[in-house]
C-alpha cells in the first residue's frame, strides 16, 4: 500500500502573466504571494500526516512549492525530471492563448501534432508509468507527497485510480493551485 498526496505548485508568475512554462525553462517562474499562501495551508495540512517522502518536479514554482512543504514536515525534496509540466514545443515562453488557440479542448491533447513539439497525454503517460513503477517499488507502505502541474497530476490521479485517458478527461477531478490530492493504492 502506498498513499500518495497529489499536490499541485500554488500560484505562479506563469499563471498571473498567461504564458506557458515548460522544460526547458526559458524563465524562472516564481510562486506570487497568492502562491505561498495557498502552499502554507496545504503545507500546514501534511505535516500532521507523517509523510516520508515529497518528490518534486524540476521547475521553478514545484521546487519552491516543495520547500515550502519540506520546511513544515522536515523531509527532504528529490526531483524527478519525469513530473515535468506537459512538454509545450513551440509554445514554450509564449502566451498560453497561443497553445490554446491549437488545443482549445483537452481531448485534442490526447494525440498531437507533432510538427509542433507538444507532447501528448499518451507520452505523458508513458513517462509517467515508468516513474510511477520504480515509485511504487522504492515506497512501499510509504506515504508520498508528488508535487506537480495540473495537467501531470490529472493523468496521475487517472492512472492510480485506473482510469483510461478519456475516463480521466471526463472525470471532475482537475487540481487547483495549491490543493492536494490523497490517492490511497494496494
Amino acid at each position: 500500500m502506498i498513499t500518495f498526496y497529489l499536490v499541485r505548485h500554488g500560484e505562479a508568475e506563469n499563471n498571473v502573466n498567461h504564458i506557458g512554462n515548460a522544460l526547458p525553462e526559458k524563465q524562472k517562474m516564481h510562486l506570487t504571494k497568492t502562491g505561498i499562501l495557498q502552499v502554507t495551508a496545504t503545507a500546514e495540512f501534511l505535516a500532521t500526516k507523517e509523510v516520508d517522502v515529497i518528490i518534486a518536479s524540476p521547475l521553478t514554482r514545484t521546487r519552491e512549492t516543495a520547500g515550502i512543504i519540506s520546511e513544515k514536515i522536515g523531509e527532504e525534496v528529490l526531483i524527478d525530471d519525469r513530473l515535468h509540466e506537459t512538454g509545450m514545443g513551440m509554445y514554450n515562453g509564449e502566451p498560453i492563448e497561443k497553445f490554446f488557440s491549437k488545443y482549445p479542448d483537452m481531448r485534442a491533447r490526447i494525440t498531437t501534432d507533432s510538427a509542433d513539439g507538444v507532447e501528448s497525454f499518451i507520452d505523458m503517460r508513458g513517462r509517467l508509468t515508468q516513474f510511477l513503477s520504480d515509485v511504487k517499488k522504492i515506497y512501499t507502505d510509504k506515504k508520498v507527497i508528488l508535487v506537480s502541474h495540473g495537467d501531470v497530476l490529472d493523468q496521475l490521479y487517472g492512472m492510480l485510480t485506473e482510469e483510461s485517458i478519456g475516463q480521466t478527461l471526463d472525470d471532475t477531478y482537475y487540481p487547483e493551485k495549491g490543493s492536494y490530492k490523497e490517492v490511497i493504492i494496494a
